[in-house]
Parts: structure tokens; sequence; C-alpha cells
């Protein structure tokens, strides 16, 4: 298995979609961050289940299923670890 790297902008998306969820509905919250948390342990254990995009060939993605909308990983793959580099809400502006 790959080691697991979050990124500091990938953990400031999960604490930034945390709390918007928490401030709605906690369980919401809690249950938002433990599916992409999966979702993350599955790619350390598989780095290339996730389709490459195209824009930059080594970045991938990853649709994590949770509520109507989901979640979406992009991720890097290194000799020996996947690093998170953002995680966006499957209705969110990405920046790339």
């Amino acid at each position: 298995m790959a080691k697991l790297i979050w990124s500091f902008p990938a953990k400031a998306d999960l604490d930034r979609h945390y709390y918007y969820l928490a401030a709605h509905e906690p369980s919401a919250a809690r249950k938002a961050i433990k599916a992409i948390s999966k979702a993350a342990k599955r790619l350390a254990s598989m780095p290339y289940l996730g389709a490459v995009l195209e824009e930059k060939s080594s970045l991938r993605k990853w649709p994590v299923s949770f509520g109507k909308y989901g979640y979406v990983i992009h991720y890097t793959v290194t000799n020996n670890a996947v690093v998170i580099d953002a995680v966006y809400h499957g209705r969110e502006e990405r920046s790339y």
C-alpha cells in the first residue's frame, strides 16, 4: 500500500466541507469526512484507480459517493505515495 499524504490545501478543503455541513447537519458532516477518508485510503491501496485529468496528465480524480452530488478527490501518484491535492464538492467550481 502506498503512503497516503494530504496536502495542506486538501486538509483545508476537508475542514471547509466539514464546517459547512456541520452548520446544517452535524451527523452528515461526520459521515462526509468518513466517506472521503475511506475513498482516499482505497486510492492508497490502488493508486491508479482514478481517471487522469486531461489538463494535467499527472493529476488524477476519483469520485466519492455522498448525497446527491458527492465529492471529487484530485490526487497525484509518486513512487511510493498518493498525495491528495484537493477535495471538491460535486457542484463546486474547480480551479483545475
